[in-house]
């Protein structure tokens, strides 16, 4: 009988054990903070400062992409003003060992190439001459450069697990006239995976698990089982939350839609796109992906596509990143990764709240978004934070003329720092006001209206916490920054479609003033993150075509 108890107390011990991670196999997941140097130089201490951070919040690996911050051997040309010398970086990686972070290396190797094909003597490896972001991947001298860099960057890196080849949103991937007879010959799938497998080889020959983007396979499910097993899939979604969303992104589809227009195809290929109940299913494509028998790095995002240039979307990052860190746990994932894109700009004490959400649900993977926002809350501020969450929503809010391709920033649909050209505004605003019988400058006032009201609102609410927490101050005072420059932002966008419209409150030359003035104050404040040229280069891409639009006379 004794025995019996005891074999008895020691189940119920193990069953409440294996609880606290729901069906886990036992492994801790790779938690990943993400450090992207595309188009932003950081300071080397504001850097040392966030690794350290993220190691105290749990974080337990990096996600390196760092493309032209390091000067490298093989592409001289490539390295920004401010790149890292090799052994700088290598002190860099030293640090971050010793916090516990584990360092995975990303280099693109299809898609996001701007930064080296954009110099002369790599124009003959682009895929479509006019464009300057996806390698030819039917090209030996691309196969043989990609190869030669992975060395390199592994002999900067020393000892890793794993290494990312990029692979995402490769958008003339497979359109040359060789990759086209080879995606003829073997489908689109084929091509990338015989392709990636060839740059890879030396990595899985010295058992290192390559990985790789999803989106781009995803676009041909049927042929998913094409690529090796050795590969791991980084799964970004950055749409999804708590509950069943209301649409799905499918990536054959190219966009999002909702459960009516799911086919019959799309759920054949994905039978588990819609649960028992009829309701979509949130990562449908990382439990996909694992019924294959792939490992998975589920990736949710902390700045994203969408996002103003001066703060992101709480309403749309924080449930997005505890679901997804849940959905790792519960579905034992290998990893979950918040990824943070710099092209967005806004500095990492915006997103801190966000960035401590991923570890705390790994550990709580069964508490609601509510509690877990409370008690991040407590540790950042050492208070109630729900009106810090409702002001940042409200602050947060994006408007046309203070996000992406309505700034200089990519203008062009592609992740480079190139400013826009004289009368790029002035020609979008024609093509808004003349777009579906002038419904999408209808739009436009309509957004710039709604954005006006949530951050002004945000913002009174917050600079009435300021005095009440106990701690946070550099997360407050950035959000506060932030909402001064987008309250700013605003007037300069409200004024613009008044002058678009012919109806202006201030002349041209006093609002080309103040825009060089914001332009300079938000240099100032972008220096204590970025580098100086780099801080004058985003302040540039922010602010340029602005002034530009009133010095020409606005839009007349």
């Amino acid at each position: 009988m004794y025995k019996y108890l005891l074999r008895l107390v020691i189940i119920l011990l193990l069953c409440s054990a294996s609880g606290r991670a729901s069906d886990r196999s036992g492994r801790d997941p790779l938690i990943i903070f993400h450090l992207d140097f595309n188009s932003v130089s950081l300071r080397e201490e504001y850097i040392r400062h966030w690794l350290k951070n993220a190691a105290e919040m749990g974080y337990n690996a990096v996600l390196w992409e760092i493309e032209d911050e390091v000067k490298w051997q093989i592409c001289p040309e490539c390295a920004s003003p401010d790149a890292f010398s090799k052994e700088q970086f290598r002190e860099l990686l030293a640090y971050s060992r010793g916090l516990g972070l584990e360092p995975i290396p990303l280099l693109q190797t299809i898609g996001h190439a701007e930064y080296v094909l954009r110099h002369v003597p790599y124009q003959t490896m682009r895929e479509n001459p006019g464009r300057y972001d996806c390698y030819c991947t039917s090209n030996p001298r691309v196969r043989h450069f990609l190869k030669s860099w992975i060395r390199e960057y592994l002999e900067l890196f020393g000892p890793v697990r794993y290494f990312h080849l990029g692979g995402d949103e490769a958008y003339a991937f497979g359109s040359c006239p060789l990759c086209s007879l080879a995606v003829t010959r073997q489908g689109a799938n084929g091509l990338y995976s015989e392709y990636i497998r060839d740059i890879a080889e030396s990595l899985i020959r010295n058992g290192i698990r390559p990985g790789v983007w999803s989106d781009m396979v995803l676009k041909h499910p049927a042929t998913l089982s094409l690529i090796p097993k050795d590969f791991i899939f980084w799964d970004w979604n950055y749409w999804d939350g708590e509950g069943s969303p209301e649409e799905v992104m499918v990536w054959s589809m190219g966009r999002r839609v909702s459960g009516k227009e799911i086919t019959a195809e799309v759920s054949r290929e994905f039978p588990g796109i819609i649960d028992s109940t009829g309701a979509l299913r949130a990562f449908y494509t990382s439990d996909r992906l694992k019924s294959l028998g792939y490992e998975v790095i589920l990736c949710s995002s902390s700045r994203s596509h969408g996002d103003g240039v001066f703060a992101g979307r709480h309403a749309v990052h924080a449930p997005n990143i505890v679901a997804a860190a849940r959905k790792c746990v519960q579905a034992d994932l290998l990893g979950t990764c918040i990824t943070s894109w710099a092209v967005r700009i806004s500095n990492y004490e915006t997103q801190q709240p966000w960035f401590h959400l991923a570890p705390l649900t790994c550990k709580n993977p069964h508490l609601p978004l509510r509690e877990l926002l409370r008690l991040t809350g407590q540790a950042l501020f050492g208070a109630d934070s729900s009106a810090f969450f409702t002001a940042i929503t409200g602050i947060g809010q994006p408007f046309p003329f203070g996000s992406e391709k309505t700034t200089g920033i990519m203008w062009t649909g592609m992740k480079d720092g190139r400013p826009a050209p004289p009368g790029h505004l002035r020609e979008l605003v024609r093509a808004w006001r003349s777009a579906g019988d002038g419904a999408r400058w209808q739009q436009t006032k309509g957004d710039i209206a709604m954005a006006g009201e949530n951050i002004q609102t945000g913002l009174d609410l917050l600079n009435r916490m300021i005095l009440s927490t106990q701690g946070g101050s550099s997360i407050m005072n950035a959000w506060s920054r932030a909402g001064y420059f987008q309250l700013w932002q605003l007037y300069l966008a409200d004024e613009l479609v008044r002058h678009a419209e012919g109806a202006p409150l201030q002349s041209n030359h006093e609002m080309a003033e103040l825009a060089g003035s914001l332009r300079r104050e938000y240099r100032a404040w972008a220096e204590e993150w970025m580098t100086p040229a780099s801080a004058d280069q985003n302040a540039g891409l922010i602010y340029d075509a602005i002034i530009d639009f009133f010095t020409a006379g606005g839009g007349n």
